[in-house]
């Protein structure tokens, strides 16, 4: 632990505070410091530097999801009358509410590739099946038909459309999955209960988790189950053309609703999964770790809902993407390229947006893509620029935190922004910025303000070629036009913006 300033030292001996601050100035030039008062924190600072864990992929990853955005599209969702404990759903009640279908998910996706300016996408399409999300389960062989395209007699047929037709925008469009519950009016609930695969309690009675009964991963891998499902499922949709897919709720332990004496409802996790069958917690997690190596025997890669639903470890490399990221130790252990995701364990690192939520509570359009392009802009994009730089350390305050990455990059995550710098040079401040594009190469960068600006100055990093003769576009989700309020002159961008407006400088 190193602090970056030190009180109090009027009772320390002068020949001491002269060591104290030689081996402060050694410990930090070690992770590359010296520069660090480019941001600044309320102390105490804590400085934890970042240590390479022993890591090899036990996958084969189809993507580098460092380098690509990866998102989900909520298309609807299935109705239920509340059962469990007057809360939790059984079986669907018959109605489904529709947020998206698959042909406005299409238009949704062809104006996030305008403007995400073609970076690689992973589309994951949520409430595709029966009635729609968490309908069922542990059936995957029916398309929802109230998102379907009018065109096509079966609803399977619209995702197969949209899976094929996203990829002219830079898009891997595959399924949002559950491999764990099982409701008791799915098609293979009856099969399932004579095979004996759904996870019983000690007397032989079915559990009932927070919703659905519980597959027991262990015997329906044992019975060939689970891979006569994903076989199935493979031979109706491209998902190894794909080469991925997100499998929700991947527990290791079952969720389990009770009662507390106040009256209550709390949640509860119940391990092993089936303490009928006799298996244990490292069998279940030996069953799930086997679930993934068969889905990568199939070209497909597994993503899953959290960091805390891992297989035995991020750095055994089973996952090379989580949705809820939140791991402060798989942050300052892992690079990007070997474990990544949404709600990232330290802001200081980046992070990234969700369209899902976007799109879903603005069904119009024109004003999410409006959303959309401000968050790509601030979340994104920077954390794509991040991710190509080692990461060296996390310096923490009472007020935020800075992280500090190789070759003189540094950001700060304070008061919920983001901002950035290289080299001591500012390229974002939590509303403005001019960051590279680094999906483009090395001659693009785009500029983006929340509020506005007028002529401001940007230095543009080392690392990144504009010449004089560079042209700039305005960007949205109808495409691009020309834009001239800027000049380049000795290394320096000087830029007028709009409010929410985005430029590429290319």
């Amino acid at each position: 632990m190193f602090y970056g300033r030190v009180k109090a030292l009027g009772s320390i001996p002068k020949m001491k505070i002269g060591l104290l601050f030689a081996i402060a100035a050694v410990a930090f030039a070690s992770i590359g410091m010296a520069d660090a008062d480019v941001f600044t924190l309320d102390e105490p600072i804590k400085t934890t530097p970042f240590k390479q864990a022993d890591f090899k992929w036990t996958v084969t990853p189809r993507h580098d999801y460092s380098k690509t955005y990866v998102t989900k599209l909520f298309l609807s969702q299935a109705e239920y009358d509340r059962e469990h404990l007057g809360r939790f759903k059984m079986r669907d009640n018959g109605k489904q509410t529709v947020r998206m279908t698959c042909e406005k998910a299409f238009e949704a996706i062809k104006g996030m590739d305008e403007i995400t300016l073609g970076i690689p996408k992973i589309v994951y399409l949520v409430g595709w099946q029966y009635n729609g999300h968490d309908s069922k389960y542990p059936a995957l062989f029916e398309g929802n038909k109230e998102v379907a395209r009018p065109c096509d007699k079966d609803p399977l047929d619209s995702v197969r459309w949209l899976m094929r037709a996203a990829k002219q925008y830079h898009t891997a469009v595959s399924l949002h999955i559950n491999l764990f519950d099982a409701y008791a009016d799915s098609p293979l609930f009856d099969e399932y209960v004579r095979a004996d695969v759904l996870a019983k309690d000690k007397d032989g009675k079915l559990i009932i988790g927070d919703w659905a009964y519980k597959v027991n991963y262990a015997a329906e891998l044992e019975k060939g189950l689970l891979q006569k499902r994903v076989d199935r499922l493979c031979s109706l949709l491209p998902i190894q053309e794909s080469g991925t897919i997100h499998v929700d709720a991947f527990h290791s332990r079952v969720p389990f609703p009770y009662v507390r004496p106040d009256g209550r409802i709390a949640i509860k996790f119940l391990s092993p999964i089936s303490p009928w069958h006799g298996t244990t917690l490292e069998q279940d997690v030996a069953a799930k770790r086997n679930i993934v190596k068969y889905f990568d025997s199939k070209g497909i890669d597994v993503t899953t809902e959290g960091a805390d639903m891992d297989v035995g470890g991020g750095h055994e490399g089973y996952f090379p993407m989580y949705w809820h990221y939140g791991n402060r130790d798989y942050s300052l252990s892992l690079k990007a390229s070997q474990a990544c995701g949404g709600d990232c364990g330290v802001k200081a690192f980046g992070d990234n947006v969700s369209g899902e939520m976007i799109f879903m509570n603005n069904p119009d359009l024109a004003k999410a893509f409006n959303i959309f392009k401000r968050e790509f802009c601030k979340s994104v994009l920077i954390c794509q620029y991040l991710n190509t730089f080692g990461r060296k350390a996390l310096i923490e305050g009472k007020d935020g935190s800075i992280g500090v990455f190789e070759r003189g990059v540094r950001t700060m995550w304070k008061g919920g922004r983001l901002s950035v710098a290289k080299d001591g040079e500012v390229l974002c401040d939590g509303r403005d910025l001019l960051i590279p594009a680094v999906w483009l190469g090395d001659g693009a960068m785009v500029a983006y303000s929340e509020n506005g600006c007028n002529d401001r100055k940007w230095k543009i990093p080392s690392g990144t070629k504009l010449s004089t003769q560079a042209k700039a576009w305005t960007i949205d989700a109808t495409g691009r036009t020309v834009f001239t309020r800027f000049k380049i002159d000795d290394g320096v961008v000087t830029i007028t913006l709009m409010p929410n407006e985005m430029v590429l400088i290319k």
